[in-house]
């Protein structure tokens, strides 16, 4: 499978607090990334450990996983692994107390897609010339949203926007996003934080696509396309191409 990666720390910010991993599973192409969350302590070591510590726990788990409806379970159990790994190195170094990331990470296996999710970093699926949507944000002005108290248009400059309601680093049990897709041979599947996908509209997203079968050219317009938009936050951008593996 073709699977790539980039991330950049953009013209404003200090240091970058966004981190990924790629890497061929067994069967599966795992793609994980993380945004630590700007403005509190340490943003760029939670969401290392949010993409390290979930790497290394998929390579312990998934080559004992035999069917697709178990997936939902280890990655919930993997999430809250993640969580209190997080929680912990807290214990260890008090000056990081309060650090957060959020974490997605996308399974692909042949035509089937399993997401993961917390936060606002997203998931995309480019099919045909249609590029869909995979994750919905945790953020409050979603959730105001969805109880009709603003409409989307005023939330494009509501006071809350890009305030997070769902983060890694909390204390308490963690029921991240679940979804499972199927997709076809040939399907780009994107993992982005918000300092890439808010800097453009879904046709810039897309006429950065080609061609196909050059994933590192495509990161690399994509966050040229971002910069383009005066992106003010660190950007980030995995891409998985589901191909048909050779028969052995």
């Amino acid at each position: 499978m073709l699977i790539y990666g980039k991330s950049e720390k953009g013209p404003v910010r200090e240091k970058n607090e966004d981190s990924f991993a790629l890497e061929m599973i067994g069967n599966y192409l795992c793609m994980a990334v993380a945004d630590g969350v700007g403005g509190e302590v340490c943003g760029e070591i939670a969401s290392k450990i949010a993409v390290d510590s979930s790497m290394n726990l998929l390579k312990r788990s998934l080559p004992f996983v035999k069917e697709r409806d178990e997936l939902p379970s280890l990655l919930k159990q993997i999430f809250n692994n993640v969580n209190i790994d997080i929680l912990h190195d807290c214990l260890e170094h008090r000056e990081r107390l309060g650090m957060c990331t959020t974490l997605t990470i996308a399974l692909i296996k042949d035509t089937e897609l399993t997401i993961a999710h917390i936060g606002d970093t997203r998931g995309y699926l480019l099919h045909a010339s249609e590029l869909i949507k995979l994750t919905e944000d945790h953020e409050r002005t979603t959730e105001l949203i969805k109880k009709g108290i603003i409409t989307e248009e005023e939330a494009k400059d509501h006071p809350d926007k890009g305030k997070l309601c769902m983060v890694l680093g909390e204390n308490k049990y963690l029921n991240p996003d679940i979804y499972s897709y199927n997709i076809s041979y040939g399907d780009l599947v994107f993992l982005c934080s918000d300092g890439l996908y808010s800097c453009m509209s879904p046709e810039e997203f897309k006429s950065c696509t080609m061609p196909r079968n050059n994933p590192e050219s495509i990161c690399s317009k994509l966050i040229e396309q971002a910069l383009k938009g005066q992106s003010s936050d660190n950007i980030t951008v995995t891409i998985g191409k589901a191909e048909r593996r050779a028969e052995l």
